[in-house]
């Protein structure tokens, strides 16, 4: 009996001292939620790093909102680096909380590239009119993915992705180039109005798209292109089993 109630004093000590931001990290809880301004000079580029959710919005000014616990605001930044807003989680350890405890809120006038090494999505809130847009996955951890899905009015989109990233776009485009070099990554952009689509695909997933004009590019494994329109220009060199499917 005396052993039982040992533990259970030990555990409720645990549980106490996890509540605060003088813990452990690794059994550091969350805490209460905070929300604060981060403040950045002009940025043009975004990197989001590992444990973070990005919501992006176009305005008129700059501007960052962080939501975080109180306990791990510390690990918890957003900064501009060689016109780069870099958005950083340092917390390394995590036993004792959930995962998808940090959303930042990014405002901004322009933007030319977005960099996600998170495992938690890239939303748009409203349309994103960035003429020029690259997003790029670096996620090199076996069984995390990133995820975009964005609303956009665009002139030239890229997307680069080596993993397993998951794009969903929607909007208008003039024209996309998709980089898969390897992974099963996918990209969605049937609700895309887009006149051209070029890629280079070795992903085992697909590549679903609706351009008008033209469809160009390589299909180097078994992931497929499917079109969701009969553009009248479709070159595309198959060299193992994926192919052009028509849906």
């Amino acid at each position: 009996m005396k052993h039982k109630l040992l533990i259970i004093f030990f555990l409720a000590g645990m549980v106490l001292s996890c509540n605060n931001e003088n813990a452990t990290e690794c059994f550091r809880s969350m805490g209460a939620t905070v929300i604060y301004e981060a403040e950045v000079t002009e940025f043009t580029k975004i990197h989001v790093s590992p444990g973070i959710e990005l919501v992006l919005k176009q305005g008129d000014a700059y501007n960052v909102t962080l939501k975080t616990g109180k306990n791990i605001r510390e690990f918890i930044s957003a900064q501009v680096v060689d016109g780069e807003l870099r958005i950083e989680n340092r917390d390394n350890c995590n036993w004792t909380r959930g995962y998808n405890s940090t959303t930042v809120y990014v405002t901004t006038p322009e933007l030319t590239k977005i960099t996600s090494t998170s495992q938690f999505g890239i939303t748009s809130d409203g349309v994103l009119g960035f003429p020029n847009l690259e997003l790029a996955s670096e996620i090199y951890e076996d069984g995390a993915a990133s995820y975009f899905n964005l609303t956009v009015d665009a002139e030239n989109l890229r997307i680069d992705d080596n993993k397993s990233g998951y794009y969903v776009i929607k909007g208008r485009a003039d024209q996309i180039y998709v980089n898969l070099p390897s992974g099963d990554s996918r990209v969605e952009l049937q609700d895309l109005e887009l006149q051209r689509l070029g890629f280079f695909h070795r992903s085992s997933n697909d590549i679903i798209a609706a351009p008008q004009q033209e469809a160009k590019g390589q299909l180097m494994s078994t992931g497929n292109l499917v079109l969701k329109t009969h553009p009248p220009v479709v070159e595309v060199e198959q060299v193992y089993l994926g192919s052009v499917v028509y849906n």
